[in-house]
C-alpha cells in the first residue's frame, strides 16, 4: 500500500514533468505579444502621421482600441467553438476553455469599452452614442456576464457546464452582429477599417493596426494558456486531496 508520501511525491513528478516546457511556450507567447504590441504603438505613436481630419491625434488610440475590440470577439468565438464541443463529446477540458474563454473576453471587453469612451470623449466630444457598433458590444458584454451569473447559480457541474455551453451558443449571435455593424449599418461613428476595397490606410498606419492586432490576438492566447493551467493544477490538486483522503 502506497504511503501519503509516496502518492504525493508521484503526483509532483507527474506536474512537474509537462509544466516546464508549457510554462516555456506560453512564455515565448507572451515575450511575442509584447513584442508586437510595442512595435504597434511606436510604429502607431510616432511614426504613423497625424489623422488630418478633425480626430487629429485621438486617432491613434485606434491602435489599440481596434486590436482589443478584435482579441474580445475572437474569445468570445473560442468559447463558441468549446460550448460546441463539449456538448458533442462532454469532455470537461473543452468546458474549462470555454469558461476561461469568456473570462478573458469580458476582460477584454473592459478595455474596449475604457478605451472606446475615452477615445469618444476626445474625438466627437461624447462619452457615450448609442449608434449600432457601440449598442451591439454593450449587449455582448452583458450576455456574457450572465454566462456567469447562469454557472453561478447552478450547483450540479454537469448541469452547470451543460446550461454554460448552451448560453455561450446563444449569446454567440450578437458578435457576428457586432463585428458586421458598420459595414450592415453603416449610419455610425465607426468606420469600415477593411472593406473590400481594401483599408485606405497609410501603410504605416497599417503596419501598427497589424502589429497591435497580432500582439493583442498572441497575448489572447497566452493568458488563454495560462487560465488552462492553472486550472489544470487545481484539477491536479483537486485529484491529490481525493487520493490522499481516501
Amino acid at each position: 500500500m502506497q504511503s501519503a508520501t509516496t502518492v504525493a511525491a508521484g503526483s509532483d513528478q507527474s506536474v512537474a514533468r509537462p509544466a516546464a516546457p508549457r510554462l516555456a511556450t506560453t512564455g515565448a507567447i507572451l515575450a511575442a505579444a509584447a513584442a508586437l504590441l510595442a512595435a504597434g504603438v511606436l510604429v502607431g505613436f510616432w511614426i504613423a502621421p497625424t489623422d488630418a481630419s478633425t480626430l487629429g491625434f485621438s486617432q491613434k488610440i485606434f491602435y489599440i482600441h481596434a486590436p482589443i475590440a478584435e482579441t474580445a470577439l475572437l474569445a468570445y468565438g473560442v468559447a463558441f467553438v468549446a460550448a460546441i464541443l463539449y456538448l458533442r463529446r462532454g469532455d470537461a477540458r473543452y468546458d474549462r476553455l470555454g469558461v476561461a474563454a469568456v473570462r478573458l473576453g469580458l476582460l477584454f471587453s473592459a478595455l474596449v469599452m475604457i478605451t472606446g469612451v475615452v477615445w469618444g470623449r476626445a474625438a466627437w466630444g461624447v462619452w457615450w452614442a448609442w449608434e449600432p457598433r457601440l449598442t451591439t458590444f454593450l449587449l455582448a458584454c452583458l450576455l456574457y456576464s450572465g454566462y456567469f451569473v447562469l454557472r453561478g447559480s447552478v450547483d450540479d457541474e454537469a448541469r452547470r457546464a451543460t446550461y454554460g455551453a448552451l448560453f455561450a451558443i446563444i449569446a454567440f449571435v450578437d458578435v457576428p452582429i457586432t463585428f458586421f455593424a458598420t459595414r450592415f449599418l453603416p449610419a455610425g461613428l465607426h468606420p469600415v477599417v477593411i472593406g473590400p476595397s481594401g483599408s485606405g490606410m497609410d501603410y504605416r498606419d497599417l503596419i501598427a493596426f497589424v502589429a497591435g492586432l497580432a500582439g493583442m490576438t498572441l497575448l489572447f492566447v497566452g493568458l488563454l494558456r495560462v487560465e488552462l493551467g492553472i486550472e489544470s493544477l487545481h484539477e491536479q490538486l483537486r485529484e491529490l486531496k481525493y487520493r490522499l483522503g481516501r
